[in-house]
């Protein structure tokens, strides 16, 4: 059972290749590009595949991109302004400990210089972060959870330094070492839309395993496109 949700995903990404017209070219292009001087027949006899396992391998990604710039890069730069900054990379420094008279000492020596946050983390640091010395990132700041973490590393400067913050049994300080906005650029387009794949076929994948296959609407690809 723990491997269903794989083989299912990899079922219908075999149904999506299918779909998905190639040109002779390319496929030729990649096959020379993948043997690396090796004939086919030393390959599949060398690794246990068939020639449908090949042609396969070669045809997944590209048909699987082809199919996901049609369906998801359409309002692309929409979904990006939604997501108001959540992809912006943060790196941030981070202290844990779980009385609110030593945070505040902390806070205070670090304020006044007396320590750094590198040297406080590791001393007294009571969360995984302190083997880091407290730095966290870069990761997209919308990641952080609780969303008060990232309310407060957007009202702070660079080297700003919070006061301690409760959160549950914990006190933390929170220091800014950098936010860096993100661009809508090749990148981040090429990893929107292949998350919004992962998404597509993950919940294709749920509604299957949760008897609801029947209702789902059947891949279509414009070949035209």
């Amino acid at each position: 059972m723990e491997m269903e949700p794989k083989l299912l995903r990899r079922h219908l990404e075999e149904q999506i290749v299918a779909l998905v017209p190639l040109e002779e070219s390319w496929l030729q292009e990649t096959r020379c590009d993948f043997l690396n001087g090796r004939t086919e027949e030393d390959y599949l006899q060398e690794n246990g595949w068939t020639s449908n396992d090949l042609e396969l391998h070669l045809r997944r990604p590209e048909a699987l991109r082809r199919f996901a710039h049609q369906r998801f890069a359409p309002g692309l730069e929409e979904r990006f302004l939604a997501s108001k900054g959540s992809r912006d990379l943060v790196i941030y420094s981070l202290l844990r400990v779980k009385d609110y008279a030593l945070a505040r000492e902390l806070w205070i020596r670090l304020e006044e210089d007396e320590t750094t946050f590198a040297e406080a983390a590791r001393a007294f640091g009571e969360g995984p972060e302190a083997d880091r010395q407290g730095v966290i990132g870069p990761i997209p700041i919308g990641a952080l959870q609780p969303a008060l973490l990232q309310d407060i590393l957007r009202g702070l400067k660079a080297g700003e330094l919070s006061p301690p913050i409760g959160l549950g049994e914990w006190q933390i300080l929170l220091r800014l070492e950098k936010l860096t906005p993100t661009r809508l650029d090749d990148q981040v387009r090429e990893q929107m839309i292949q998350e919004s794949l992962d998404q597509f076929l993950d919940e294709r994948v749920m509604k299957i395993r949760a008897g609801e296959g029947d209702s789902l609407d059947p891949f279509h690809y414009d070949h035209e496109s």
